[in-house]
């Protein structure tokens, strides 16, 4: 028997640790509620939209500058150029537009032929929708040619490119051009008549011949190469990556030193060029003659010459404003072309190339944009159907428990009303 005070004590121990067990129980929901992280006012998705959007202003802002600054240029000299425009016979713009898209199909095959050496086969579509749309996007953005490499290169990394496939199609792209531009200006003087500039010419393409034969062999013996890359990697401060960063420069080299481009490669790259160039030659030398214009067609090789050098010399300027126009303009003049109806030829060519080629080229940019969000979105409902299902299948394969226990159960009485067999012993 316990007495009264052993009882009272026994029941304030027990009302004291209860106390203190609700005490640690809320001290513990206080601490959970504090741990617990706040949710996000902006989940990921809103946070990416809101990126999506103020990258969107900020380009069509780029955009909108660009082109104010393009019109305050040309104004000028469009402006005298609009009587000439108003006079003119629009019946030889068919031919000039077809000119100019076949330009820009013989730089598609181009790419898609250079990219090939590395055994990357890519949708003549796919490559001349690129050409189109990185054209668009140099001649409208500041950076000019070197934003619409830098998309190609995108471009190419989603077709599965790698690195040295893609260098070596930028590359190879590069020299065959200015092999084709150095044999167009030897042309032009083969029209002249001064043979005394074709020597130029020629060591000017020997030049490169020769500098591009002998990065070839280098490439070809990569052990050359690797000691000044250790040599360098040695000389540059301790990084986490830095044996990653290694193994990438080797197997790069091993990449370049197993490309082995045949002799046709070159010829056929070369014509692709050649034919690049004469296109959109013949589609200015069209133009002057939709404006009345009618130089010899040295000069007007001269002048689309000068141009294309003036652009190669500020490659920053989108679509070389300015620059090139002076000099298409002023070569015109220099072979007895009106000053007026040079600059009406000048801004002719120029809503062809870069006008009507950049509108195609930004639809067809916004188009692929589409093309890939629906692709996107497609994937991630995809993969939520495909994690709901795998879900529902674990819910429904795993049992409870209980049911196993009550399943037992149930066939115990069962299993247990079969006598034992001889020899069987009983558990």
């Amino acid at each position: 028997m316990s007495s009264p005070h052993v009882a009272a004590a026994d029941s304030g121990c027990s009302a004291g640790t209860d106390a203190g067990t609700d005490a640690d129980a809320s001290t513990s929901a206080g601490t959970d509620e504090e741990a617990r992280p706040e949710p996000d006012p902006h989940p990921r998705g809103l946070r990416a939209l809101l990126r999506l959007r103020r990258r969107t202003v900020l380009l069509v802002a780029a955009v909108v500058v660009v082109l104010g600054s393009e019109s305050v240029v040309v104004t000028p000299y469009a402006r005298r150029a609009a009587g000439q425009l108003a006079h003119a016979d629009f019946g030889w713009l068919v031919p000039a537009l077809v000119s100019e898209m076949a330009s820009m199909m013989m730089f598609a095959r181009l790419q898609r032929h250079a990219l090939g050496a590395g055994g990357l086969r890519v949708r003549l579509g796919s490559a001349a929708a690129t050409v189109f749309a990185g054209n668009a996007v140099g001649a409208t953005l500041p950076g000019g040619s070197l934003v619409a490499i830098t998309y190609r290169t995108r471009r190419m990394r989603l077709w599965g490119a790698s690195a040295v496939q893609i260098g070596f199609a930028h590359a190879a792209t590069g020299v065959l051009s200015a092999i084709a531009l150095a044999l167009l200006a030897g042309a032009g003087h083969l029209l002249t008549g001064d043979s005394s500039r074709l020597l130029f010419v020629a060591v000017q393409v020997g030049m490169i011949c020769g500098l591009t034969g002998a990065a070839l062999a280098l490439v070809h013996h990569p052990g050359a190469l690797r000691r000044p890359v250790r040599a360098l990697f040695r000389l540059m401060r301790r990084l986490r990556r830095s044996a990653a960063q290694q193994t990438s420069a080797d197997r790069l080299l091993d990449e370049l030193a197993a490309m082995h481009p045949s002799s046709s490669f070159w010829w056929r790259g070369l014509g692709l060029a050649v034919a690049n160039w004469t296109a959109d030659f013949l589609c200015l030398l069209t133009v002057c003659q939709a404006v009345g214009a009618r130089p010899a067609l040295s000069t007007t090789l001269f002048a689309y010459l000068a141009g294309m050098a003036a652009v190669s010399a500020i490659p920053l300027l989108p679509a070389g404003i300015g620059t090139m126009d002076a000099a298409v303009v002023l070569t015109l003049h220099h072979g007895g072309v009106p000053t007026s109806t040079a600059a009406a030829a000048d801004l002719l060519y120029r809503m062809i190339t870069p006008g009507l080629v950049g509108v195609a080229g930004w639809a067809l940019l916004v188009r692929e944009r589409r093309r890939s969000a629906r692709s996107r979105s497609a994937h991630a409902s995809g993969d939520a159907a495909r994690t709901a299902a795998a879900g529902s299948r674990t819910t429904t394969g795993t049992s409870s428990p209980a049911s196993e226990e009550a399943g037992s159960t149930r066939r115990g009485p069962r299993e247990r009303s079969h006598p034992p067999r001889k020899g069987q012993s009983v558990p």
